[in-house]
């Protein structure tokens, strides 16, 4: 059976299938993408632009609603940030129209990339919800959305997804899976140590920050704060307005550009119009330093001992925004993981293998009784 790994995460959509994986040595691909969307009128008339660039956008429509919708990587690039349909949320997030949507959209996305006949497929999805919603009400209103017959239009182009199982995982265990185990669902001989380890995940999302320790691969303790990097984009956003009203248009969305496109090297800039270009650089420095401290903080007080941690493992998106060295000076035994946007997605995906790889062997092994 086909395995879609989904990260439906607060800021971004992260996606992963054997499809998605590269066929270049050392290089792993997912989709990312936003999570929010727009009503495809809201892109405007394209007929009016036949000279210019050809935007990764496309035009998705479900059963369940009569309106078309516009979703991609380069969306922010519309500039029609007031119109964004977002889905971030910390209450009952799942059972809202806008997660519907995007849910739908997510298997449209990965179902694209299959050969298969009448564009029908059977999956199976494997996902994650951040620790403090790993509840029975959660999940059971994520299956809910995830589970079954899904048919998307994408370009006017039909997909239908039959998703025969859904399995919810605590977010940070999907980490941990996608270091434990290889493509094919298999334990990686060298990191089999992770079996016996006390491992604590400080995964830094969009809206949240989970701080998970796992004993033998069991969620032991969990803590989560609703002060994801959407709250350093605040406080980038807060600090450029002080200085005049030239910023005043800037946005949560800009600054998630800004900060992808801009490094510490060639700095950050904000672009109001082509005809300006106002450096952000020592806003972000100061910004990103104080963030760091803040969750330093944060895991100080929710492990008051690290003496027991084997290892500490730092990921999701915001894992490339915060000053490595300070937390690698702070705490010992401190991994950051590679592909960290993704690594919960391929870890759902891994994660799927594996137990499909298992169900396997049993029903061999009966065969064979």
């Amino acid at each position: 059976m086909i395995i879609f790994g989904l990260d439906l995460g607060n800021k971004q959509t992260k996606l992963f299938s054997n499809k998605t994986l590269s066929n270049e040595e050392n290089k792993v691909e997912g989709k990312v993408l936003p999570s929010h969307f727009l009503y495809y009128d809201n892109l405007g008339n394209a007929d009016t632009a036949i000279f210019g660039n050809k935007l990764n956008i496309n035009k998705y429509k479900t059963e369940f609603d009569e309106e078309e919708y516009a979703w991609g990587p380069d969306l922010h690039k519309v500039h029609n940030n007031e119109n964004f349909l977002d889905t971030i949320g910390f209450e009952k997030r799942y059972s809202t129209h806008e997660f519907k949507l995007l849910a739908n959209f997510a298997l449209g996305e990965l179902a694209k990339d299959y050969d298969a006949e009448n564009n029908f497929l059977t999956v199976k999805v494997v996902t994650g919800v951040p620790s403090d919603d790993f509840n029975e009400s959660s999940v059971k209103d994520l299956i809910n959305v995830l589970d079954g017959r899904h048919t998307i239009t994408i370009d006017d182009i039909s997909y239908t997804i039959d998703v025969k199982e859904v399995q919810v995982i605590p977010q940070s265990v999907g980490t941990v899976y996608n270091e434990l185990l290889n493509n094919q669902g298999e334990i990686n001989p060298e990191k089999e140590h992770y079996l016996e380890e006390e491992i604590t995940v400080v995964d830094i999302g969009g809206g949240t920050i989970l701080i998970d320790t796992l004993k033998n691969m069991n969620l032991a303790t969990k803590t989560q704060f609703t002060t994801g990097i959407y709250t350093l984009y605040d406080m980038i956003i807060e600090r450029a307005k002080a200085k005049g009203s030239e910023y005043s248009s800037l946005t949560a969305y800009d600054v998630e550009v800004i900060l992808r496109e801009g490094d510490d090297t060639k700095g950050y800039f904000f672009k109001p119009n082509k005809n300006v270009t106002l450096e952000i650089t020592q806003i972000v420095q100061n910004v990103r330093k104080r963030y760091t401290k803040e969750l330093i903080n944060k895991i100080n007080k929710t492990k008051k001992s690290t003496s027991s941690t084997d290892t500490m493992l730092i990921t999701g998106g915001g894992a490339n925004l915060v000053e490595k060295d300070e937390i690698k000076n702070r705490f010992e035994f401190v991994l950051f993981v590679e592909n960290s946007e993704i690594a919960n997605s391929m870890g759902f995906f891994k994660y799927g293998m594996a137990v499909m790889n298992s169900e396997d062997e049993e029903v061999a092994a009966t065969a064979e009784e």
